[in-house]
């Protein structure tokens, strides 16, 4: 005669399931947000590689603009729905891409929350999930920010261009802390900073 599980014996089998699913989950998505992160470094090395390619070549860096969407400094007023809704930040540029492939295709931010980009403009939506991108040598050319002390300070800082992720906490602006916050896994997997690569640093954003 076959005996079945009794009920107190199914529900150890749940209990120890829910156990090990408690432990486990956490830790899948640490690993998973680590492997973004390496993600993001991996692609701002190989766009820093691309950028000196360009400059190369045209003696200067592409610009805060993008052969689709004119000038995406501004573009994305268009975009209206939070966390993106303040965000006038510029993004890596096409021209890395058209006419000469500097770089084979423009990677996307693995932390920009996609879902949350809105505007009527299919490009700019895709635009938006790029990585942000800085020229100074764009800012301090213009002769309104010409002696701009903060653009000084950032290129001195910086030098001629700053790229950075969103980083774990999808926020660029990192609570309200500021851009210019390193992320650093040691403060929490998924902790307030922002993943740079400038001309002068790898993946920080180091203040003279």
């Amino acid at each position: 005669m076959r005996r079945g599980f009794t009920l107190i014996e199914l529900l150890i089998v749940v209990a120890i399931i829910a156990i090990l699913a408690a432990i486990a989950v956490p830790n899948f998505l640490e690993a998973q947000t680590r492997a973004k992160v390496s993600r993001a470094r991996a692609d701002l090395r190989s766009t820093a590689t691309a950028l000196e390619s360009y400059r190369v070549d045209n003696n200067n860096y592409p610009p805060m603009s993008d052969n689709y969407a004119g000038s995406t400094w501004d573009v994305f007023n268009d975009i209206t729905v939070a966390p993106l809704s303040n965000d006038d930040h510029a993004r890596i540029p096409s021209y890395l891409t058209t006419p000469v492939a500097y770089i084979s295709s423009l990677m996307y931010d693995p932390f920009i929350p996609h879902t949350t980009l809105n505007s009527t403009y299919a490009h700019i939506v895709e635009i938006g999930k790029r990585y942000v991108y800085f020229n100074f040598d764009q800012w301090l050319a213009d002769p309104e920010y010409a002696n701009s002390t903060s653009f000084l300070m950032r290129q001195a800082d910086a030098g001629n261009w700053l790229m950075y992720s969103y980083g774990p906490d999808r926020d660029p602006f990192n609570q309200q802390g500021a851009v210019y916050i390193n992320y650093d896994a040691t403060n929490g997997t998924v902790s307030p900073g922002n993943i740079f690569r400038t001309q002068r640093t790898t993946d920080r954003y180091q203040r003279g």
